[in-house]
């Protein structure tokens, strides 16, 4: 856990375990210190150099002796709270900056119409794009298990949560039998809350790969067995997915969800 705070930082997990260790052990030389945690004192002196440029240790002197200690882990709180404050005025500067960044932009150009991924990973960056977007209306035609375990639970919560504070809402086309217990990932409730509608398709529709349209763009997903997936950039492919999917939509019957079931999740938002 420390060693990914600290990637924050621009440190790694070298510097986490140096931090830790003089954080436990308290005052020591670089050569004690290099012995404790079994690395050349050469390369110790690397990580301390980078850890005392951000204050999180201190050297000291005594009897012309060298010492090093960690600053007290409130330090790191006082970190985070100043890369947030850089970020939240470098986000004021960009807001202005956009409209004459897209004033500039060239318009004579052919775009990407296509983009491929493969792996887990790489199908990720789907749902990565989808979130470029804010305070938009979307349609997913969704084998959920089956997504969920390509996609992996951790990852969609999280995205789940991004999604909902920018403001995207989701109709989302669930095929029966391959349903996900939404009492057990309550990231998944419905409603307004949730900028979330789920309707089960009529028995017989039936698919292992699912969509996400957005925007002008349309995201494929396959299941896990092929791990792939693509994004098309075609607003006509967009709108006629659409249509598709609304006529299935009256089609298909509402999947209510008991908000006391999944509320909790809304406490992270």
């Amino acid at each position: 856990m420390l060693d990914s705070l600290f990637r924050k930082f621009g440190l790694g997990n070298s510097e986490a375990q140096v931090y830790s260790e003089l954080l436990q052990a308290g005052a020591l030389t670089a050569g004690a210190l290099a012995k404790r945690l079994k690395i050349p004192r050469s390369s110790l002196y690397g990580f301390l150099a980078n850890l005392s440029e951000i204050g999180l240790v201190k050297q000291s002197e005594r009897h012309a002796v060298k010492f090093w200690r960690a600053e007290a882990p409130e330090r790191i709180s006082t970190l985070l709270d100043s890369q947030i404050t850089s970020w939240e005025s470098a986000k004021e500067q960009f807001a202005g900056l956009l409209p004459q960044l897209k004033s500039k932009e060239a318009r004579d150009f052919v775009a990407p119409k296509f983009s491929f991924y493969e792996g887990a990973q790489g199908v990720r960056q789907i749902l990565e794009d989808v979130l470029l977007y804010r305070d938009i209306s979307t349609e997913c035609f969704w084998p959920a298990k089956e997504m969920m375990e390509m996609l992996g639970y951790d990852y969609m919560e999280q995205h789940n949560l991004r999604r909902i504070r920018q403001g995207i809402f989701i109709r989302s086309i669930w095929m029966p039998g391959k349903m996900v217990d939404v009492s057990r990932h309550i990231f998944l409730g419905v409603g307004k809350p949730f900028k979330r509608e789920i309707r089960i398709a009529p028995q017989g529709v039936d698919c292992a790969m699912g969509y996400w349209a957005y925007h002008n763009k349309v995201g494929f997903i396959s299941s896990r067995k092929e791990s792939f997936g693509f994004i098309v950039e075609s607003l006509e492919l967009r709108q006629l997915l659409k249509t598709q999917f609304d006529l299935l939509w009256q089609l298909s019957k509402v999947h209510a969800v008991d908000l006391k079931l999944t509320e909790k999740f809304l406490d992270k938002i």
